[in-house]
């Protein structure tokens, strides 16, 4: 298993998922995005898309040379679940199945941020557009509100060079959707204002792959796998996982 996280966000933030995967037995391997948690590189900024895409896949590499005869499973979040999709899309060989939570593919920039990165993207594009993060539109359970807020790994921000790169990235996904084989699991909630569901639902009727599944959930927003009723979002991915090996 490779866990890809979301922006502003690293790999101690999915410990539900982890946690629940590792006791079944599951061997889950993560590592932060560049520019994020304590990896390096600056923070909410990519020079291009491929950055990323290489990234994983060379982690992947190296994950696979020492588990060589183990199916590999990609569990994405968000800017990560846009990040999965693409890789699947260019590279999907091998890969047993890719888990799509609350993908980032529904996200709608504004006129004026279009304009923003069209215009910064040429002349900063590492200036830092910061986000007032609204902590509740991620989960309902206030202790891991709590949580997020005391997180000094998190940042609240992002970058034209990588808003761009997003951009031109989902537009690839939206076109090409059709051709992705993996087999999918989309999962994400009702209440995400972040990941509207009409677009998700869009997408995945366009996405080529015979084996697919889409799990919707009632009240969860952006993070259901740290929302009130997170069992259930868990044991479904975990009943997907066992039925896909």
């Amino acid at each position: 298993m490779i866990m890809v996280h979301g922006l502003g966000d690293h790999i101690g933030e999915l410990h539900n998922m982890i946690h629940t995967l590792v006791e079944n037995e599951y061997l889950v391997n993560v590592f932060d995005l560049r520019g994020h948690g304590k990896s390096s590189g600056t923070r909410g900024f990519i020079q291009n898309w491929e950055e990323y895409r290489e990234d994983l896949h060379t982690f992947r590499k190296i994950i696979g040379t020492e588990y060589p005869n183990l199916p590999l499973f990609i569990v994405s979040h968000s800017l990560g679940g846009v990040i999965g999709l693409d890789y699947v899309l260019q590279r999907g060989n091998d890969v047993r199945g890719l888990i799509a939570i609350s993908p980032a593919i529904s996200y709608e920039a504004s006129r004026m941020e279009k304009i923003l990165i069209a215009l910064m993207g040429k002349l900063k594009p590492d200036y830092k557009v910061k986000n007032e993060e609204n902590l509740e539109r991620l989960t309902r359970d206030p202790d891991i509100i709590e949580k997020l807020k005391a997180d000094e790994l998190r940042y609240h921000f992002a970058t034209p060079g990588l808003g761009r790169g997003m951009m031109q990235t989902i537009k690839k996904l939206e076109n090409q959707a059709d051709t992705i084989q993996t087999p999918l699991l989309l999962q994400f909630g009702l209440d995400d204002e972040i990941s509207p569901e009409t677009k998700l639902r869009q997408f995945f009727d366009t996405v080529g792959s015979k084996d697919k599944q889409k799990i919707e959930y009632e009240n969860m927003r952006h993070r259901p796998f740290d929302d009130i009723g997170k069992e259930t979002f868990l044991e479904d991915m975990l009943k997907w996982l066992n039925e896909h090996i």
